[in-house]
């Protein structure tokens, strides 16, 4: 990528820049990244307008489930508390937090603002940072290593950072729009080819690893494979220049693998061999892949978007990774077209097949009908780390290819023109260059996140109440038990600062049935937690016992209950307080919100 504009024709790469004033780029490069800001803003309004209280519509869960993470986050940076694994969450087997998403290398940096106005505030700036800043890190890469022009190197930027795939990734999963250091692994690898300073591009790149490794390992592996296919393809379109480069890009490579090696061997290990590892996502998610159809298609939170269309060709609207539309397709193939005798195009080219075949899964679909037609993802979906990949998520790598490939045909296309002596053939070149990237960009322009609105957090932890019923080493049952359905026990204790324990939670841990360890979602249900779901969910009692009784005290005594919690704005609340009260014979506590019931194990 680095040589892309050395193998084309036309004026010396940054002679334009030369004769502009010295503080032109500056502020054009001010600019570029507050025009960014600016729009991420506008894509999270509708967050900003009470953060107390907005949370995505479609992916509730995964909001609370990184709010909490940003509060450990900052309680590592506060209090020094072990990072990798917590027993705060899913009392008493706890959390391997190294194998679900725990972003560290987010949460401990954001952690004043965690500290300071709770983890809502410090999830939606990181979405705001997340989607700025990865646009602005493809700018920055493609307006000095790809292109002249600097408003073409800023619609590439702005499709990599504003893509339907991290619009759709922004309904919870912070790590996804976080992409803002994938920029700068890719041209850290590619420096590695220079001769000379390899010890300090080697560990340059292996302390960018690193820092990526906690923040999305599973970004960091698709920036590698992604790397690996274009490198490969570079070197085989270009042996003879690649031959004298390979000995310094290996040397830096060994650095850089010996860097992090060094750095992440613990954590790893934590990670794959630790407490509550696991080996694979859910059967659920597994074989979750991208429709063919979808490529071409738009995503719903596209302005030219069809829910409708979107709901036939994906599995759910946080995962519409693949949605290019048909006229940034067009775009690139006439970029493809104008730069035909670039290198860099074709391993680009190769690179975008490639992933975007894997992203197709294990049977390639065609607008919701089965091809029969195996996907190369076959080859590699129980293969170790690969058990472990969502095959959609492949297309993400698509998407700054597409942004490449798009940026180097425009740039072509305006040096045609600049070479243009006819005046009018100069201004049409340029009008439908213009055109043709507003024409591939504007549809996919994304709208505002949906959002609906929680209860407000009510004064058992604004005001601390909490504290009369948590102890150390002890947990509070929420009534229903914490999961994926239920929140409130994880929103309420990551706004407590982590400050007590629950029992139960949303996360990745070990299924307790089945010899090959794949994770599950939640933990595993108890008694109790079916219990309270089904009054919740049918409003209809069921009949306590002494059997149900003893049932019920066996899964206090298991969570080390200090207290049962069940939040007043529950569904079928009352029925729920009815229940506890057969099942402990006690009447409740009412504290700022919550009716709560101190248990015998305290």
């Amino acid at each position: 990528m680095a040589s892309a504009v050395s193998d084309q024709t036309g004026p010396p790469a940054g002679a334009e820049r030369l004769a502009r004033p010295t503080w032109v780029g500056p502020v054009s490069t001010v600019a570029v990244a507050l025009l960014y800001l600016g729009a991420a803003f506008a894509v999270t309004g509708r967050l900003w307008v009470d953060l107390s209280t907005a949370t995505p519509a479609v992916n509730p869960q995964d909001h609370v489930f990184f709010q909490w993470v940003l509060a450990h986050g900052a309680q590592v940076a506060e209090h020094g508390i072990y990072p990798f694994t917590t027993k705060s969450l899913n009392m008493p087997d706890g959390v391997n937090l190294m194998a679900n998403t725990s972003v560290l290398g987010l949460g401990i940096p954001m952690s004043p603002i965690t500290l300071l106005w709770g983890p809502q505030t410090a999830f939606a700036v990181l979405l705001v940072i997340g989607l700025a800043g990865t646009a602005f890190g493809w700018y920055w890469v493609f307006s000095r290593h790809l292109v002249d022009n600097r408003l073409v190197a800023f619609a590439a930027g702005a499709l990599c950072g504003f893509a339907p795939g991290l619009i759709s990734h922004a309904q919870g999963h912070v790590n996804w729009t976080a992409q803002f250091v994938v920029p700068w692994l890719v041209v850290a690898v590619i420096r590695l080819a220079r001769p000379g300073r390899a010890i300090r591009r080697g560990i340059w790149l292996g302390l960018l690893v690193t820092y990526q490794a906690f923040v999305n390992e599973e970004v960091l592996l698709y920036t590698a494979l992604g790397l690996f296919v274009f490198v490969l393809c570079y070197v085989v379109f270009n042996p003879r220049e690649s031959k004298t480069k390979i000995p310094s890009f290996l040397g830096g490579l060994a650095i850089a693998i010996a860097t992090a090696g060094a750095l992440l061997a613990y954590p790893l290990w934590v990670q794959f061999y630790g407490p509550q590892s696991y080996e694979g996502v859910p059967t659920a998610v597994k074989d979750v892949s991208t429709d063919l159809a979808a490529y071409p298609a738009f995503a719903r939170l596209s302005i030219a978007g069809s829910t409708e269309t979107a709901e036939r060709l994906t599995q759910g609207p946080a995962e519409e990774n693949s949605f290019l539309g048909w006229p940034l397709l067009i775009a690139c193939v006439i970029g493809i077209g104008l730069t035909w005798k670039s290198r860099t195009t074709w391993a680009l080219v190769v690179t975008a097949f490639v992933f975007g075949a894997l992203s197709l899964g294990p049977e390639i679909m065609i607008d919701q009908d089965g091809t029969g037609v195996e996907g190369p993802w076959r080859w590699l979906e129980n293969l170790p780390v690969f058990n472990s990949v969502v095959p959609t998520r492949l297309s993400l790598i698509v998407v700054p290819v597409a942004a490449a490939l798009l940026a180097l045909g425009a740039d072509q296309a305006l040096k045609m023109a600049r070479r243009t002596r006819n005046e009018k053939l100069r201004i049409a070149i340029r009008t439908v260059t213009a055109a043709a990237v507003l024409g591939a960009l504007v549809p996919l322009a994304p709208q505002q996140l949906p959002t609906v609105d929680v209860p407000k957090t009510p004064a058992f932890v604004t005001q601390g109440l909490w504290r009369d019923y948590a102890s150390d080493g002890q947990s509070l049952v929420f009534v229903p038990v914490t999961d994926n359905i239920y929140l409130d026990g994880m929103r309420w204790a990551a706004q407590a600062q982590i400050g007590f324990a629950i029992a139960g939670g949303y996360f990745l841990g070990p299924a307790t049935e089945g010899a090959d360890n794949r994770a599950i979602f939640n933990a595993p249900t108890r008694f109790t937690g079916a219990l309270f779901d089904q009054t919740s969910r049918t409003g209809d009692l069921p009949p306590v016992t002494d059997e149900t009784r003893a049932k019920f005290a066996d899964d206090l005594a298991f969570w080390r209950a200090d207290a049962l919690i069940l939040p007043q704005t529950e569904t079928n609340a009352g029925q729920l307080r009815f229940l506890v009260i057969e099942l402990t014979g006690e009447i409740p506590d009412e504290v700022g919100g919550a009716w709560v019931w101190r248990t015998k194990t305290s």
